[in-house]
């Protein structure tokens, strides 16, 4: 295994020179993102967890669209390691994460699951919506959350752990359920399940760190709109956090109302459209009251600064 320069793997100048085990890239390497921003902050832990000095299994929480899936997945991207994310819902079966028994070239055979992949050949698992799963289901991971092997009932192996393997879990909630009324199909985990894991908060990036994303996914979008954008972004997480508001802007909403006005898909870039790619973006997909009083919000956004 060779090393890499944080600073130039993360584009983080503070970490320049410092050097951190990185491994050859294979078929199930995420893809790099490179107008991808770190935080780093955030990237200590990640590096933490990723050494194995800690813990392996990490659980990533905060709200929708923060960038919870996508963090391990970049730094598997930059470290140069396999990662397989697995969606997760409360219809997930250990079988879906294990294996199964089925056939393979014709034959009965133990269909090996992602995490068995994953734990003999040293890569990362991801289970995003980690807290769909059905806490019986997660309570079967305990032993493989603390690091040590798994048991094969089925065929009497035993999976030990590659070194490099990782585990890592994300939710909009913590494991202890959602006391929001948003995120319904969330289950209350089991207090040993969770007592495994270290815990990371990924909240929305700040002002400045939003405008540079936007800058990176959507160069040709003026400035000023970004800032406005983002400016209406913060509001709607204030209306939200009073109550006054079902859902906010996410980042992920932010990027993916920035993609449509620099794609042109109304008019041209003006009062109109820009109001127009928010609703189509983000707007549109809450009642008539809320979307009006977003409007409202942008509005008093683009008024002339008083003198």
């Amino acid at each position: 295994m060779s090393t890499i320069d944080l600073g130039a793997a993360f584009g983080i100048q503070e970490l320049a020179g410092k050097q951190f085990p990185a491994k050859k890239a294979g078929d199930r390497t995420p893809a790099p993102v490179f107008e991808y921003i770190f935080r780093i902050d955030l990237l200590r832990k990640m590096l933490a967890w990723a050494s194995g000095n800690i813990t392996t299994s990490l659980y990533l929480s905060g709200p929708a669209g923060a960038g919870k899936t996508s963090l391990p997945e970049q730094m598997a991207a930059r470290l140069g390691h396999g990662c397989t994310t697995l969606s997760c819902n409360s219809r997930t079966e250990k079988a879906d994460i294990v294996g199964y028994i089925g056939l393979e070239d014709s034959k009965t055979a133990f269909i090996e699951g992602p995490l068995v992949r994953a734990m003999r050949e040293g890569e990362w698992i991801v289970f995003d919506e980690g807290d769909a799963l059905p806490p019986s289901v997660t309570i079967t991971l305990n032993r493989v959350l603390e690091g040590s092997p798994l048991a094969i009932p089925e065929t009497g192996d035993v999976i030990y752990p590659h070194a490099d393997f990782r585990v890592a879990f994300t939710g909009n909630t913590r494991g202890r359920g959602d006391t929001t009324g948003q995120f319904r199909s969330r289950n209350v985990q089991d207090a040993a399940v969770l007592d495994r894991f270290l815990f990371v908060e990924v909240d929305y990036p700040t002002s400045q760190e939003e405008l540079n994303i936007i800058a990176g996914k959507c160069p040709n979008l003026p400035e000023d709109v970004a800032a406005i954008l983002v400016q209406l972004a913060g509001e709607t997480r204030n209306a939200h956090m009073a109550g006054e508001l079902s859902a906010p802007i996410s980042t992920r909403g932010l990027v993916r109302i920035a993609s449509i006005l620099e794609a042109g898909v109304f008019a041209k870039l003006g009062d109109a459209n820009l109001w127009e790619s928010i609703a189509f973006g983000f707007a549109d997909g809450l009642g008539p009251d809320e979307s009006e009083g977003i409007k409202q919000i942008l509005e008093t956004l683009m008024l002339p600064a008083s003198v």
